[in-house]
Order: structure tokens, then C-alpha cells, then sequence
């Protein structure tokens, strides 16, 4: 990968978080792994049982990668040293993703989020 330099007037974004990359300049390879639990309940009291089901069997299976069965040939002409970027503004990146301005060779992103929706019985009101 040819080296450039990144140039950034602005850059505004209002946060970075879980597993998430901001990334100025080249990267060779970036590799993301997210792992969540979303819980909505109707009545927003939480105990240590709901920080039971962390050890839930979506996060302990393999990743099933597609498999790649043809190459690619690709040619880039850089017509300047350098990338050159006026003004950028992100309200986040998060849960696995990256914001790059440069170069980048690989990146392996995963995100697993499992989603509980916890009701109350309403079964007695009827």
C-alpha cells in the first residue's frame, strides 16, 4: 500500500464508542468486535439476574465468514501525495464501525447483539 498523508480541516463527531475506530492516516488491517446485549423492559427495574444472560450462546459460535472464491485485480493511481479532507461531522460511531480517512487494506468487522424484550403478565387484569 503507497504511504499518503491525511490532511483534515474539521472534524466533529460526538463520540467513539464500543469497539469503534477513528482512524486519520493508513491502516493496514483494522479488526472490530462488538458483543451487546439489549435489554427493554416495562418496568425499568434491572437485578443481577438480567446480568445472567451475558453468557448467551450467540457469543460463544463461530463466525461464518464468507468464503472467497475470486481474486480480484485491482490498480490505484494516487494522483497526489496526500488526501485531503475540508470538513467531516458524524453524530458516532459505534457497535463495531469504523471512520477511516486514508488508506485501508482489511478490515474484519463483527457485531453480535442479542435483543430481550421483558413484558410484564397481564394475564390477571382480564
Amino acid at each position: 500500500m503507497k504511504k499518503r498523508t491525511s490532511i483534515v480541516d474539521n472534524l466533529f463527531t460526538n463520540s467513539v464508542s464500543t469497539s469503534s475506530i477513528l482512524s486519520i492516516g493508513d491502516t493496514e488491517n483494522a479488526a472490530l468486535k462488538f458483543k451487546g446485549i439489549a435489554i427493554q423492559k416495562q418496568n425499568p427495574v434491572f437485578s443481577k439476574r438480567d446480568e445472567e444472560t451475558f453468557n448467551y450462546p450467540l457469543f460463544k459460535r463461530d463466525t461464518n465468514w464468507p468464503v472467497t472464491k475470486m481474486l480480484v485485480n485491482k490498480s490505484t493511481t494516487h494522483h497526489k501525495g496526500s488526501i485531503h479532507v475540508a470538513n467531516v461531522a458524524s453524530i458516532g460511531v459505534s457497535s463495531s464501525s469504523l471512520l477511516q480517512i486514508g488508506n485501508l487494506t482489511r478490515v474484519y468487522a463483527e457485531a453480535r447483539v442479542k435483543h430481550f424484550r421483558k413484558l410484564q403478565d397481564t394475564s390477571e387484569s382480564f
